[in-house]
């Protein structure tokens, strides 16, 4: 199979292989005693070992891909867009989160709600993709994760939406927890 491979190359097919055999037969020390006979035996071994039909070990290398194959309807997904957006959110949580507590109000509460649920969404996400998969599970649970996954973070955002528009608010809700706190030590 290598000495196969080593015929497909560029410099095997081109006829400066053939000149260089027939030169090489010219010598006198390396003289075959038909030289006509040894370029006609190496080319019909050459083009044997090209045929794809008589070679079927050749066939299932040539097929063989690491990568997914995609039907001609499927779309590539960009995982990388994805890696961005969770990291932008991320850094956007940073200055986000004091500003809120500082001057709440109802759209800071709302997209705070909102960049925080997204943000546990995304790591429970890839918990239980990682860790929770089919090889070791089975086909069942890791969709019984997934589907966990979503339900826990649609409950979590309901309930910090009924938080908002309800009751006092994130914010305002983490500040006075913080009240009560400061006011036992005092």
């Amino acid at each position: 199979m290598a000495f196969s491979m080593f015929l497909r190359t560029p410099a095997c097919t081109s006829r400066l292989l053939s000149q260089h055999i027939t030169r090489m037969g010219a010598q006198p020390a390396l003289k075959p005693v038909n030289t006509q006979r040894t370029i006609a035996t190496i080319n019909s071994l050459k083009n044997s070992l090209l045929k794809s039909e008589t070679t079927p070990i050749m066939n299932s290398v040539r097929s063989f891909r690491t990568s997914v194959v995609r039907l001609s309807g499927e779309k590539a997904h960009d995982h990388s867009k994805l890696w961005v957006v969770e990291r932008f959110t991320s850094v956007l949580l940073v200055p986000l989160i004091p500003i809120a507590l500082i001057a709440p109000n109802k759209v800071l509460d709302s997209l705070m709600a909102i960049l925080i649920t997204a943000h546990s969404f995304w790591g429970l996400e890839a918990i239980a993709v990682d860790y929770v998969r089919a090889s070791i599970f089975g086909p069942v649970i890791p969709k019984i994760a997934i589907g966990l996954v979503y339900l826990i973070s649609i409950a979590t955002l309901g309930g910090l939406f009924y938080v908002i528009t309800h009751d006092i608010g994130i914010a305002n809700s983490v500040r006075q927890l913080w009240s009560i706190k400061s006011g036992q030590k005092a």
